[in-house]
Parts: structure tokens; C-alpha cells; sequence
């Protein structure tokens, strides 16, 4: 999968070619990334002569060079990776080839999340540059994997030297994209705001710099660590995407400089500003993992490949295959307002409907009846739960349910028991009194006595045994930050948590929150199998979230529930089926009081769980595509899911609002076999698959606002059993 040929390395994964070439006088440049190509002795095409520089005839031009890992200041004035300051001053690094290394299997980045092997086939080229008049070395380190078009990516800095360095700009990936051209390239973003996330922006680039960045010490909500460039004409299933995806959790920044030449150089990684870290001799720092993608199908070939490799390479390998168990959260049906009581009602009627998991969210603990108090004070309310977590969680098994709890265990408020005892442990600027979010602060996760006592409250909360999922919040993002690079501490800390306990508790199945969507992000994936998607859970505000989501995101890591109406974002009345297709197409759970539904409507929760489990495979293992995107000017959304042999396929269609006289929508699906035929689940007619692609089928969404059809395409063989 890696080849030597001269002073060519050529990285070959499932259907891509990525090809570096060391220069002869020590440079490491970037000459292809993209579409397979066949291993041949590949010409070296040089830069366009710039006539306003003159250089000695031994010097190479690096500012017209494609670098792989380029440095600022000694011979390329566009923006480099790494930037280190030594004795003070800004260092000039020429960074030149020293060796390089191939080996099989993929390592871990010590102290992050990142990919794994997981049995599949893979190769590790390590590259180490160098210079020695500075005395820094950068290892930089590809994996490429059989079964993928993705390669993982990054970089370990290490002071060579005798004296101190600081480095103030270390980052993951650089790639001058060569085959693309800046005039003709879009940039795609996830843009957006809590209970907006994920929104997706496109625009043209144009000589200069288009750039996302994100300082609010989490992933955010704002935009999420995930760019794509792709040609003008590059839609949902046609055209060249190029994506770049931060395996990390913190503050992050994606720079694309044009220059006037109209080439196209992607930078990103750990967000420089506020960033610093000191290097002792010796002494190496690691970035964050980077997963290149590159796509000649569209976004839909690119969005498939993530989901491939984020299920087979990230996600918990145990949740990988596993069926997740229907949930009901607590939240919207009783926020602060319960006892044992009303929650054994709502579990026992939540039995009776087919649910499988009943989650207790906010308000178990301390004296927690509203959001000013108690954060950090992890013992349970004795006036709510008499028999305490173990107690009710035993209760709740009894009836045949799992049993699951909320926690927010990077925050504390100040009025709390942790506080007053020790008042250190948050996140604090001396100089200004405390910064409130949600009336509560971020504790100090870089000071290991804080990781030591949230280690050990989720260790004396889960030994019970009778705790079988845990939904893990935060909802605020950092303030106060004073210290240079204090950010990328506070994760460190945070991944040795979440590394640390599910190795103790495998079984118990986590689910990130955040605020719901402010941390979506790979580095969460490696511990969170499933993501509480946003908290706008309104099924016609969900369909751009889940879409923008799924962009990069498998289906199976989003969670996705049916929720009250009126609902408690939008206010707005959506019809039941509605809510239910829409977050089928995700983690499927309830957040309503099931004891205050009709009859009717238990019956009809009862059909809904049903039918998830009838296409819980698709969305756990199969290809997502748009066909009509929510994105778009219109009234109408259709997404696909289709599995890996072609013989099923499920299709959501959502009319937004009713139009009178409509003329209706036709909707062609996409990755079918064409010569099969399918019955369509629905109406029981057939269609070979040609058709299906070609010319389409009229789903006949009923004439109302708000409306859906959900229905499934099973090839012929299958379903006349089924």
C-alpha cells in the first residue's frame, strides 16, 4: 500500500493515490492527492518561473514549491504549518528530509483520540524532517488503510536542540492542493450557532485567505472542525471533493490561501491563536489527528467515506455492530420537576410502548431543582430518590428497562458544596470575578487533582453495575483562559477521563451532549459512540441539522429523538409520523412524557420503535445520499439510505409546507442495481432498479404542512419472504 520508487513515496489506499517527493536538496513536496493512480516513474513537474525573485542556481524556490509540511520565514512567505520561537525569536526554519520510515498497523498519538487499525490492513509512513540550526525535527506520520479513501494524518514536533523552544503555531495538516485551482474551487464549512449547528456553507474561493476557526474551548457549535474543497460544479453525486476532518475536541482553525498564482494551499489544526507550548530538549509535542478524504463521486462519495472509515476507525468497536436500545430521556417531559414516583410511571408506560432505555437527566443530585446550584455535588437527592441511583436503577431494570443517568461533570456551580471546599478548582482570571455560563463555571482539567476527582465520582457512580448508559454534557464553553495553550491541556486531561473509564466499564454505552451538538466531533467519537445531535429537536428544524450532520457524520453517531408537541424550541405542532421518520434517520429515541399519551398514540410509539428496527441496520452500516437536500431553495427533502449489497433501500421524503395546485415531486435514488427489482414496501408496486435511478418514483407525500412518507425498496428475492 506504500510504495518506494526513487524519490517517490506513494501512499495507495482503497480507490486514492497520495505521492510525495523528495526534492534534491532535501525538500518534502506534495505532487499528488486524488484518484488512483497506477505506480509509475511519475515526471516532476517544477514550478512556474517567478521573475520578480532571482536565486542562486543551488536554491530552491520554496514559495513555488508544493510543500508537505511548510515552515514561514526562510524562503516561503505564504502561511506554514510550524512556527517556533527560539530565544525569542521568531525561528526561519528550513525544514529538510532526513529519513523515513514503513511500517505495518497504525500507532496511537499519545495522550489523543485517534484512528485505529481494527483489524483492517494499514501502513504507517513516518517522514522526519529536520533542521539543525535550530534543532527541531518534525516526524510527520500518514496512515493509509485498505478499505479506505481516507488517510490520517499528523505531525510530532521534537526539540533536537540544546536550548529551550517555544512552538506558537503547530499544526496537524498543510496540503497545496495540486489539480486544483483556485478560481474554480469552492470551500465547504459547517457553520451555524446552538440549536443551529452544522448549517452548511458554501463559497468561492479568491485570492487571499478563507478561513473557520473556532476559540471557545470546545469543537463548538459554532463551526465544526471539518472544511471540504471542491470544484464549482461539484453537486450531491457528481465531481472532485477534497475534505480535511480534526480528530480533537478543542479550538481549531482551517486557513485556505489562493495565492496570485491561483494555487490552493489547506492548512489546519490546533487554533493558533492563544496557542503556546514550550519545548525542553528533548521533549516532543504531537498534533491532533487530521483524516483526508478525497471524493470523485460527489459530496455523497465523500460523505460515504467518512461514515465507512469514522464506523470502522473510530467509532468503539464494541457499539460498532450492536443494536442501540430505543431511549426515553426525562428532560422535556419533567426537567427539574420529579420523584421516584412520576419516573416509574413514565418507565413502566415507556415498557409497555417498546422503549428499552429510560434516562434520568438533569436534577438527580445535590439539592438540584433549578440551574443555580448543586453542579459538582454528585450525591443523590434524597427527597427525589429515596433509594438513591442504585436504588431506582434496580427498580427501573425490574421492570425490564436499562437504565440510564445525565451527568456534567467539567462544571460546577458556585453555589455548591465542591466549590466551597475547594474554591481552586475552576477555570478563573484573578484579575475579574468569575465569568458565569448557565450560572456555572469549567473546572480546571488541567490540574490532576480535579481529573482525579471527576475519575472518581464516574467510577463510584457506574460500580454499582446497574448503570448501562451515560449522557455526558457541557453546557458552556470557556472563559477566562489566561494561559498560553491551557486549552489543549484541559484536553488532555479530559481524553485521559474518557479514556480511563470505558476501559473499566465497557459496556456502558456513553452519548456526548455538549449543549446538544456543541462538541460533534471525531475526537468525541473515539469515546462517544452517539452524539445528542442538537437541542432543537423539531423534526422540520432537524432536517438541515441531521443533513449538514451527515455531511461527514454517520447516521448511527446521531442522536435523534421524537419529541412533545407543541414543540419546546419552535413551537411548533408537527405531525407524529414526521418527528418519527425524521429521527429514524439517526439514534432513535423519545424525549415526552409517554404516560400522557392517547392510546392511540402508544400504539402508534409502538409502530415507530417497529419500524426503526426494521432499518436499524441500514442506518448503522449503510450509504447515505441527498436527493432533494433541505439546503436547497425549495419545500422539499429526500434522503436515501441504502445498504451495502444494493437489495434495500430506505427513502425519506419531507414536504416542509403545503402548496395548493402543487405539482408534486419525483425522486430518482441513486447506488441501486439497476438490472434488480425492487417492491417498494409501501405500495407494493415494482420497479426495476434502473427505473428507480433514472426516472424516479412520486412518493405522494400527503397535501399537508409538515407531511413525510417514509417507505423502504426491497429487492424482489427478499421481499416477497418478508
Amino acid at each position: 500500500m506504500i510504495v518506494e520508487q526513487g524519490r517517490y513515496l506513494i501512499l495507495q489506499g482503497k480507490g486514492i493515490s497520495y505521492i510525495l517527493r523528495i526534492h534534491e536538496q532535501g525538500y518534502l513536496l506534495h505532487v499528488y492527492y486524488g484518484r488512483k493512480l497506477r505506480e509509475n516513474d511519475f515526471p516532476y513537474f517544477p514550478s512556474a518561473p517567478r521573475s520578480f525573485y532571482t536565486f542562486a542556481p543551488d536554491q530552491v524556490f520554496l514559495e513555488g514549491e508544493s510543500q508537505e509540511y511548510p515552515a514561514f520565514g526562510y524562503n516561503d512567505l505564504r502561511e506554514g504549518a510550524v512556527e517556533v520561537l527560539a530565544d525569542g525569536k521568531i525561528a526561519a526554519l528550513s525544514l529538510k528530509y532526513k529519513s523515513h520510515e514503513i511500517s505495518d498497523g497504525k500507532p496511537a498519538i499519545e495522550g489523543l483520540p485517534s484512528s485505529k487499525a481494527n483489524g483492517v490492513a494499514c501502513q504507517t509512513l513516518a517522514v522526519t524532517l529536520s533542521d539543525d540550526a535550530y534543532g527541531v525535527e518534525v516526524r510527520l506520520l500518514y496512515t493509509v488503510f485498505e478499505d479506505s479513501d481516507v488517510i490520517a494524518r499528523h505531525a510530532e514536533i521534537r526539540n533536537s536542540g540544546k536550548g529551550a523552544l517555544r512552538l506558537t503555531r503547530a499544526f496537524s495538516c498543510c496540503l497545496d492542493a495540486t489539480g486544483m485551482r483556485g478560481s474554480e474551487t469552492d470551500m465547504i464549512s459547517l457553520r451555524g450557532a446552538w440549536a443551529k449547528e452544522r448549517n452548511l456553507e458554501r463559497h468561492s474561493l479568491f485570492q487571499g485567505v478563507s478561513e473557520i476557526g473556532n476559540r471557545t474551548g470546545e469543537s463548538g457549535h459554532y463551526l465544526n472542525p471539518f472544511a471540504a474543497l471542491c470544484g464549482r460544479a461539484t453537486t450531491s453525486d457528481y465531481g472532485d471533493a477534497l475534505g480535511a476532518m480534526l480528530v480533537y475536541s478543542g479550538n481549531h482553525r482551517f486557513r485556505v490561501d489562493v495565492d496570485a498564482y491561483d494555487n490552493i494551499r489547506l492548512a489546519c489544526g490546533i487554533h493558533d491563536g492563544g496557542f503556546a507550548w514550550d519545548l525542553a530538549p528533548g521533549e516532543t509535542f504531537r498534533t491532533p489527528e487530521c483524516l483526508l478524504c478525497f471524493s470523485w463521486q460527489g459530496l455523497d462519495g465523500m460523505s460515504q467515506a467518512y461514515h465507512d472509515f469514522i464506523r470502522a476507525h473510530i467509532l468503539p468497536q464494541r457499539f460498532r455492530s450492536s443494536f442501540r436500545p430505543v431511549l426515553i430521556n426525562s428532560w422535556e417531559s419533567m426537567y427539574f420537576d420529579f420523584d421516584e414516583e412520576k419516573i416509574l410511571e413514565v418507565a413502566r408506560q415507556a415498557k409497555q410502548s417498546g422503549i428499552e432505555l429510560f434516562v434520568l437527566d438533569d436534577g438527580w443530585f445535590g439539592k438540584r431543582n433549578d440551574d443555580t446550584t448543586s453542579l459538582g455535588d454528585w450525591y443523590p437527592n434524597p427527597e427525589k430518590l429515596p433509594s438513591g441511583v442504585a436504588g431506582l436503577a434496580e427498580k427501573i431494570n425490574a421492570l425490564g428497562l436499562k437504565f440510564g443517568i445525565w451527568v456534567e461533570p467539567e462544571m460546577a456551580n458556585p453555589v455548591s458544596e465542591l466549590l466551597k471546599t475547594h474554591p481552586d478548582f475552576p477555570i478563573a482570571c484573578k484579575a475579574h470575578p468569575p465569568v458565569l455560563g448557565r450560572n456555572q463555571q469549567v473546572l480546571d482539567l488541567t490540574d490532576p487533582r480535579v481529573v482525579e476527582f471527576i475519575g472518581k465520582f464516574l467510577d463510584e457512580l457506574l460500580s454499582c453495575g446497574k448503570i448501562s448508559y451515560i449522557k455526558w454534557d457541557m453546557n458552556r464553553s470557556m472563559a477566562e483562559v489566561t494561559e498560553p495553550g491551557f486549552v489543549h491541556r484541559y484536553y488532555l486531561g479530559l481524553y485521559k477521563i474518557l479514556g480511563d473509564i470505558p476501559e473499566k466499564y465497557p459496556d456502558v454505552l456513553f452519548e456526548g451532549c455538549s449543549g446538544g451538538g456543541g462538541r460533534f466531533d471525531a475526537g468525541m467519537l473515539c469515546y462517544h459512540p452517539q452524539i445528542w445531535t442538537s437541542d432543537d429537536s423539531d423534526a422540520i428544524e432537524r432536517l438541515r441539522i441531521q443533513e449538514g450532520t451527515a455531511l461527514c457524520y454517520p447516521l448511527s453517531a446521531m442522536g435523534a429523538h421524537v419529541t412533545a408537541c407543541p414543540n419546546h424550541q419552535v413551537w411548533r405542532t408537527t405531525p407524529f409520523s414526521t418527528r418519527a421518520n425524521v429521527a429514524s434517520f439517526g439514534t432513535f429515541g423519545y424525549e415526552l412524557n409517554v404516560a400522557k399519551l392517547s392510546e392511540e398514540e402508544k400504539a402508534e410509539v409502538k409502530a415507530q420503535i417497529a419500524a426503526y428496527r426494521n432499518i436499524e441496520p441500514l442506518i448503522r452500516e449503510g450509504d447515505f445520499a441527498v436527493l432533494h437536500s433541505a439546503f436547497a431553495r425549495g419545500n422539499f427533502t429526500a434522503w436515501q439510505v441504502t445498504s451495502k449489497d444494493k437489495k434495500r433501500a430506505v427513502v425519506l421524503c419531507v414536504r416542509t409546507l403545503a402548496s395548493a395546485n402543487a405539482a408534486g415531486e419525483w425522486v430518482r435514488l441513486r447506488g441501486l442495481n439497476p438490472d434488480a427489482l425492487y417492491t417498494e414496501a409501501r405500495s407494493g408496486r415494482n420497479y426495476y432498479g434502473d427505473e428507480l435511478m433514472y426516472r424516479g418514483f412520486f412518493p405522494s407525500v400527503p397535501g399537508t404542512d409538515f407531511a413525510s412518507v417514509l417507505t423502504e425498496f426491497v429487492e424482489e428475492s427478499e421481499g416477497t419472504n418478508r
